[in-house]
């Protein structure tokens, strides 16, 4: 889908998420967006005249319709869904509202203005662990999750609602994008926050392959998303696998090797006293591989990662030091 130079209007959900302020300066000074419509109930002070904020909270009843008559009234063509936690929130019936009742909010939305794009990140974690299928998953691979946390299990619930609006709305172009776990001086979710711990516990007698990829990789591979004929799901991994504990080490934290259950109790000590918040029904993901097949994003988005892994994790603990 080309647009000509200054001609794209762009809307965004999640301004203030990760990805949210990771893009915008994409967005900002790429010369085919001539409108930027930031959909949140967060005030950004150094939003640039080329954006604007209409207040919208997902989270409320009856928002579908004013976030259709904004986008409406904006002539969006094109919408990144990017309000999703994966900040620290103790609350999983707020993060429930935002994320699952958030998206069919955005979704009826989009359909109703018949956009033309829509755009919306996921993870690989929705894979799980302990898979029988091939060493690198592809994206059709079925999304086992982890049936004990409601954090995956409501990314997997998303990703449910996106491909029912995708068989309803061919009209829309709909890109899904299932990051790595993303990393770097500004990211701040699950597995950076358990890294600044500066001590990881992992557990004794196994150390998976990971992959992550790089903040700026990854706000890159949205870009790039904008601006391809592309659609369906890819996953955006990093350049390289690595041992968990290669992982931890090269981020400048230290692996703490324990026996399974007392990992368990670790975790929930972490969780318990404000830490890190990492849900002891992750526990899996830190004794099986889990590892996607990159070669899709790079064979039709184009998106090639320019950070390699050990590199792109050597500043995931850097935030807040």
């Amino acid at each position: 889908m080309a647009y000509q130079s200054g001609r794209m209007r762009v809307g965004l959900t999640g301004i203030s998420s990760d990805l949210g302020r990771a893009l915008l300066p994409l967005l900002e000074s790429d010369d085919t967006v001539n409108r930027i419509v930031a959909f949140d109930v967060v005030e950004r002070e150094e939003l640039s005249k080329k954006t604007d904020l209409v207040r919208i909270d997902l989270t409320r009843p009856g928002i579908e319709a004013e976030l259709t008559a904004a986008m409406s009234e904006a002539k969006i063509d094109a919408l990144f869904h990017l309000a999703f936690v994966n900040s620290k929130v103790h609350k999983a019936a707020l993060a429930h509202e935002l994320e699952v009742v958030g998206t069919l909010h955005v979704l009826g939305a989009a359909g109703a203005t018949r956009l033309k794009r829509l755009i919306i990140p996921s993870l690989t974690a929705l894979y799980g662990t302990g898979t029988s299928g091939p060493t690198f998953l592809p994206e059709r691979y079925p999304l086992g999750g982890c049936p004990g946390s409601r954090f995956i299990t409501d990314r997997v619930e998303v990703e449910l609602q996106v491909q029912r609006f995708i068989e309803h709305h061919p009209e829309t172009a709909t890109q899904v994008l299932r990051f790595a776990p993303i990393v770097g001086p500004t990211s701040d979710n699950l597995f950076t926050r358990l890294l600044r711990t500066r001590f990881v516990p992992t557990i004794l007698g196994f150390d998976p392959l990971w992959q992550v990829v790089h903040e700026a990789d990854a706000a890159r591979a949205m870009h790039l998303a904008l601006h391809s004929r592309a659609v369906g799901t890819f996953n955006i991994v990093g350049d390289g696998v690595l041992p968990l504990s290669t992982l931890i080490r090269r981020s400048g934290a230290q692996a703490v090797p324990m026996p399974g259950p007392l990992l368990r109790s670790m975790l929930g000590l972490l969780e318990a006293t404000g830490t890190a918040s990492v849900p002891e029904a992750l526990h899996d993901f830190f004794k099986f591989s889990w590892l996607a097949d990159g070669r899709r994003a790079m064979q039709e988005l184009g998106f090639y990662p320019r950070i390699p892994t050990d590199e792109a994790i050597a500043g995931a603990v850097t935030r807040g030091s």
